[in-house]
């Protein structure tokens, strides 16, 4: 594992990182790396049901939102991060052959094929130096899963996984709301606030994607706590679940593709 400071990994250009990545030099979570820019979660599906795929992210913006599409069998997302390879420059990745997890291998050479499709979507997790610059009180514990389905697009459907950041009280959650509403390319705004359970998160300790090192036992929400959940990308593991494709391929939790894009250079208000 390379050994740089926290400063430094936050200022580093995406293109070294990666670069660190395909070397095999980190392959650990990616939070507060290379600050600024957006991160992107992962989906490689075989080109016969690419094109559902793309419909599918169209009609369910908000926890797949679309950043870059590669051709078939060309693992370069030549818009967000030219040069790059999607076999190689993610930390870790998760393989599902008929909705079975069969691997989290380092690099996904081995598994690539011509017929293979990358989809690059948008992360949440590149908003959260935001909400820190805004000096916004949060903790940001995991990811659930939740009852609120996904509009279904041929093979696709599924439940989401929406990433929980507790506030400090509702002044905190209102703040953030007005900092995320700027980045729809990152899953934008909440689609739920306050009590779990109406979304179908009955244990607030339970997550399906969390942080590594998090103590998930002692997480509870305080009297005065405001709950906010907003969409995950990481609901491509739900879905490859639901799908059960004979091949799908998509990225551990935290160990997301960091790309070229400016996340300032692509923010409008969308509530």
């Amino acid at each position: 594992m390379a050994s740089y400071t926290k400063d430094e990994l936050a200022k580093m250009h995406p293109r070294d990182f990666r670069d660190l990545v395909r070397k095999g030099e980190w392959t650990e979570s990616v939070q507060d790396i290379c600050v600024g820019y957006a991160l992107a979660n992962l989906v490689i599906v075989p080109r016969d049901v690419a094109l559902d795929f793309l419909i599918f992210c169209l009609r369910n913006p908000r926890p797949f939102p679309l950043i870059d599409v590669t051709e078939p069998g060309d693992p370069e997302p030549k818009l967000a991060a030219p040069g790059a390879d999607l076999r190689t420059d993610l930390p870790q990745y998760r393989v599902w052959k008929h909705g079975e997890l069969v691997d989290e291998p380092y690099d996904i050479t081995g598994y690539w094929r011509d017929d293979l499709v990358g989809f690059l979507i948008g992360c949440s997790i590149s908003v959260d130096p935001f909400l820190k610059a805004a000096n916004i009180q949060y903790r940001f514990p995991g990811g659930h899963l939740t009852n609120l389905q996904t509009h279904p697009v041929g093979p696709f459907k599924g439940p989401m996984i929406c990433s929980c950041r507790i506030f400090k009280n509702s002044y905190e959650a209102i703040k953030s709301i007005l900092v995320s509403a700027r980045y729809p390319l990152a899953h934008g705004t909440p689609v739920h606030i306050g009590n779990p359970a109406l979304i179908g998160v009955t244990d607030i300790t339970r997550f399906e994607e969390l942080p590594s090192g998090t103590d998930t036992t002692k997480e509870v929400i305080r009297p005065g706590e405001i709950a906010t959940f907003t969409p995950a990308g990481a609901s491509g593991s739900s879905i490859a679940k639901e799908t059960k494709l004979p091949l799908m391929i998509t990225h551990v939790p935290f160990r997301m593709f960091v790309t070229d894009v400016l996340l300032e250079e692509q923010t409008f208000v969308s509530f």
